[in-house]
Formats: structure tokens, C-alpha cells, sequence
């Protein structure tokens, strides 16, 4: 995938630079015309990306301020809006401006870029005549963002008439700061409380970058061309006036996406809810419809059960004895002033307790020899009559 050009605005100019490879830079001067057809002319040598463009504008340009607004600031962009002619040095001009806030328990700690727009908006407008698409406009500074330091705090050294540095945390700036002489890399790593500490020598940008940071810790300044080799990671400080900033296709398009998936979720969801529904009502309407068979099978199982009890029972009573024809013998062999009173059969055992009420026990008991071998267990006078417990043992 081609890599958008990298163009800087300064006070001389403008400088084109290749995406990835410092030494090769081409600069246009202010005078000159026909800047469309120059830049067109370094796309194609370098094989840049045809018609995006990221635009950053030289820090010697912009006016840089930090300062701290209260936690209970309704609509920070309406508050950096009135702080802006108090705190810029461009009275009664028109001035491009981006922030960003860091908030934490005190306060919002505001950074503030302003810049004047006339002399950059008549680049910009040039660029865009020209068919060109810009990504933004961004300061100098965040050509200095990648994927080798977005995530670490880190400093930045930038000689010149003043020599500029810059702290970083990730992909955020914290201060800008100016220096009248080129700090020691000691005296740096102080004011940035980092020894990740890059430092710009114009002199190594006609030299070959490796493209690997050295491991920590650092005791020198590491070249800030590893940096401008990389893809910048732009995400703030945006001074591109609205007019001339093109709709994100790409957030809308993911956008539209991810609101058809969720109505499709939803839509779904409901189908799959109906669905369920449905078939719970189907479902209770055929238990219904089968209640009365289960009822009527409940009823068959306990008769089934009831039978089987009284079948155990018939045979826990054994088997071939005949009681019809015990007691038609019994009634033979019983004298005719003798009755039974209680009979119990023990068909296992063959024997059987007669008790009842007789006038003669010893003719009571020679008859019912008969059935067996009977034994006299026990007398006792009752109601004026002879009370016996027989015992008689079936053959």
C-alpha cells in the first residue's frame, strides 16, 4: 500500500519528504509557482500514494500554550474559544487553533496550537485546486509519533535559532519548551524525566536509518531520523480548518456496517424470540391435549400396582392347600355341641389354631384326629361352656 507524502509549511517555504526515506526532500520555495505540478512531479518519483497528502505546518509558525481549565467546565471547545484572543499574539487576525486536555483530579491540563491562517490557507487551498486530498494539518511535531514510541514517555530535541523540547507521553504532548543553548542529554533527561530522549541532526538526514530502536537504558540522544522513517501515527492536534477537511468514508462506511449488524442482531434476536414463543405455546398446547391420557395412565399404573400387591400376597399364602375342603371336613368332624370361635392357618407350615366353645373337650379332640394330629393346647371356663385352643397338624 503507497504511503501519503509528507509536506512541512515553513516561513521559507514549502519542503516535500518522503514517506519513509529522509534523505530524499524537495523544497519549493515561497515565491514559487505552480505548486501542484511539483508536487505531482515528486509523487511520481518516490511512488507515493497519488493523491493523499499529510500537511504539517513548522513549529517556528505556531504558537504553542499550556494552561489548566476547571474540572466543572461545561464545553471545554467554548472555553479554549474565549481563552484564545487572551492568551495568542495574533490579535484581530483570523488563527487556526487545535487542543487537546488531559484530565485528572485537579483540573484539565490544556496544550493550545494556534497558527495564523492566511499565510497556510493559501498552500492549502493551492494543494486542494490541485485535486490533492488532505488528511490534515498538523504540527511539525507529530511527524515525530510512531509505532516505535506512542506507547512510552519520551523527549524530543529540535536545534535551531531556538532550540525546541518536547515532551511527550505516548502520542499526547505535554510542554514545548525553548532553550537558548542545546541542552546535555543529562540536563535533558532531567527536564523530560525520560532517557528516551530523540534528538534532529539535519546533518544525519542524508544518512541510511537503521530501523530498530537500541534496548534501554539510553545514556546519548537517539536520531530522530529512525522516527521520520516510520509511518506517523497522526491522531491530535488537527488545524485543518473544517471547510476544507474531507467526510471520513471510512468511519461512515464502518458506521452503516456496524448499525445494519445491529439491527440484523436485533432482528434476529426477535425472530429467534417469536420462534421460541411459538413453540412454547405449541408445546403447552399439546401437554394439554395429552393430560387426560396421562391421567388415565397414572390410574392404570396404580391398578397395576394394586394387583401386583394383591397377587404377592395370594402367594405369600402358598400354594395347593385347599380350604374349601378343610373346612367341609372341619364341619364333619366337629361334634354337634362344638363351634369355632377363631381359626388360624399357617399353609407353610401345615397347622392350623382352632379356638372355639365345646360341651365335651376330650370327644372334641379324639374327632379332630381326624384331620390330623391334634393337640389341646389350653381350656378355660366361659358363658357356662368349656373355652379350647386346638392345634392340628395337617398331614
Amino acid at each position: 500500500m503507497k504511503e501519503p507524502l509528507a509536506i512541512v509549511i515553513d516561513k521559507n517555504g514549502l519542503t516535500l519528504c518522503h514517506p519513509s526515506d529522509c534523505r530524499q526532500t524537495v523544497v519549493i520555495a515561497r515565491d514559487e509557482r505552480g505548486v501542484g505540478g511539483r508536487v505531482a512531479e515528486f509523487i511520481a518519483r518516490v511512488n507515493a500514494h497519488p493523491l493523499q497528502l499529510n500537511l504539517f505546518i513548522s513549529e517556528d509558525l505556531l504558537f504553542f500554550k499550556v494552561f489548566d481549565l476547571p474540572l466543572d467546565t461545561a464545553d471545554l471547545n467554548e472555553a479554549v474559544g474565549y481563552q484564545l484572543e487572551m492568551i495568542t499574539p495574533f490579535p484581530d487576525e483570523d488563527i487556526l487553533h487545535a487542543f487537546e486536555a488531559r484530565k485528572d483530579e485537579s483540573a484539565y491540563h490544556v496544550t493550545l496550537y494556534a497558527a495564523k491562517s492566511s499565510y497556510v490557507e493559501a498552500y492549502i487551498q493551492e494543494l486542494m485546486e490541485s485535486g490533492f486530498h488532505l488528511s490534515g494539518l498538523y504540527p511539525e511535531s507529530q511527524r515525530f509519533i510512531t509505532r516505535l514510541n506512542r506507547k512510552n514517555q519520551w523527549g524530543l530535541i529540535v536545534p535551531g535559532r531556538f532550540v525546541k523540547a518536547f515532551i511527550f507521553e505516548g502520542p499526547l504532548l505535554v510542554d514545548r519548551l525553548y532553550c537558548s543553548a542545546e541542552p546535555t542529554f543529562v540536563e535533558a533527561v532531567d527536564v523530560c524525566r525520560t532517557d528516551m530522549i530523540f534528538r534532529l541532526d539535519p546533518s544525519h538526514l542524508c544518512r541510511e536509518v537503521v530501523e530498530a530502536l537500541p534496548p534501554q537504558p539510553y545514556f546519548e540522544y537517539l536520531d530522530a531520523c529512525l522516527l521520520l522513517s516510520q509511518r506517523p501515527q497522526i491522531k491530535a492536534y488537527n488545524l485543518l480548518p473544517a471547510s476544507y477537511q474531507r467526510p471520513d468514508y471510512v468511519k461512515i462506511v464502518i458506521g452503516v456496517l456496524l448499525l445494519v449488524n445491529i439491527l440484523t442482531f436485533m432482528i434476529w434476536g426477535g425472530v429467534k424470540a417469536y420462534t421460541l414463543h411459538a413453540m412454547s405455546r405449541k408445546a403447552s398446547r399439546e401437554i394439554e391435549a395429552l393430560m387426560p391420557q396421562v391421567t388415565e395412565a397414572k390410574g392404570l399404573r396404580q391398578k397395576e400396582e394394586n394387583d401386583l400387591k394383591a397377587i404377592a400376597q395370594i402367594d405369600a399364602i402358598g400354594q395347593g392347600f385347599d380350604l374349601i375342603g378343610f373346612f367341609s371336613k372341619l364341619t364333619t368332624a366337629m361334634p354337634s355341641d362344638s363351634y369355632v370361635d377363631q381359626l388360624r392357618i399357617d399353609a407353610r407350615n401345615k397347622l392350623v389354631s382352632i379356638q372355639g366353645y365345646t360341651d365335651d373337650v376330650n370327644g372334641l379332640t379324639a374327632k379332630l384326629q381326624a384331620l390330623g394330629s391334634t393337640q389341646l393346647k389350653s381350656t378355660s371356663s366361659r358363658q357356662n361352656k368349656t373355652y379350647f385352643n386346638v392345634e392340628v397338624t395337617l398331614p
